[in-house]
């Protein structure tokens, strides 16, 4: 007899990834944490360029544990992209959140990404 996994908590991370930073202290990406009952972890991937998606252009960066809702990734010198996925104890892992990036202060912006934040350093 074949079972229906339930998959609700896929879409559950889809916006709430946030990304902070202070020049002297380096830059933390923050999301909100998902409380389905299967949660095992998420995945942080990054990319230097666009496209930035699960298929095109992402490297994984970090694999987390279920109570981690945040990751230090430090100062980066170039602008970098960053999206999580939620994955549960079966492996199976979410689509991606929202796409954030980092630009360091005296870099220019990057093109518009339909969808994402300009979380960095004031214009």
């Amino acid at each position: 007899m074949s079972r229906r996994i339930r998959m609700n908590w896929l879409t559950a991370i889809t916006g709430v990834l946030v990304l902070w930073s202070s020049t002297a202290w380096g830059a933390t990406l923050t999301w909100e944490a998902n409380h389905e009952h299967n949660l095992a972890g998420y995945h942080v991937y990054h990319c230097s360029g666009l496209p930035c998606t699960p298929k095109h252009g992402a490297s994984p960066l970090a694999t987390v544990g279920k109570d981690e809702t945040s990751l230090d990734i430090g100062t980066p010198t170039e602008i970098q992209y960053y999206f999580i996925t939620a994955f549960n104890h079966g492996r199976h892992e979410s689509g991606p959140s929202n796409l954030v990036f980092f630009r360091p202060a005296g870099s220019p912006p990057p093109p518009p990404t339909p969808g994402s934040l300009r979380i960095g350093p004031p214009q």
